[in-house]
């Protein structure tokens, strides 16, 4: 009887606390908009149509530190977003005004405190395909003498 009733508690105490199998970024998405913090699509192309791009990081397990996002096109620094972890689930986004003029690959870290990489996002910004000229096949309209 005594097994049954620790059994019953290490059970009830084992499905109520939270599991986090990972710690870290557990998920990471490019995307073109959050919506109730949550990205809306998953990307690795963005045309240069899309004047703003996000990135959208889940984080497990590191309630109490900060974590920055950096976005890199060429090799060249653009902008690096800090963020307080506020809870050991952190579902946080950094957006990046873009210039049609940008095209090529691009790059998001997530670092730590101290500079550690926790994972890595590329995308190519590319430019909106234009349609192949279609022959002018206009027809004359009206009535021709």
């Amino acid at each position: 009887m005594k097994q049954s009733v620790c059994f019953l508690w290490l059970s009830i105490l084992a499905f109520s606390l939270p599991v986090y199998a990972d710690t870290g970024v557990v998920r990471s998405i490019i995307t073109t908009s959050i919506q109730n913090k949550e990205p809306v699509s998953d990307l690795q192309q963005v045309s240069s149509e899309t004047t703003r791009v996000y990135y959208f990081t889940d984080v497990r397990g590191l309630n109490g530190h900060r974590i920055s996002h950096r976005w890199e096109y060429n090799g060249k620094v653009m902008a690096e977003i800090s963020f307080s972890i506020e809870a050991d689930r952190w579902r946080t986004w950094s957006s990046k005004n873009m210039l049609a003029s940008w095209t090529g690959n691009w790059q998001v870290t997530v670092l730590d405190e101290g500079g550690n990489i926790l994972e890595q996002k590329q995308f190519d910004y590319v430019t909106k395909e234009t349609p192949e000229e279609l022959p002018d096949k206009t027809e004359p309209t009206g009535i021709q003498n």
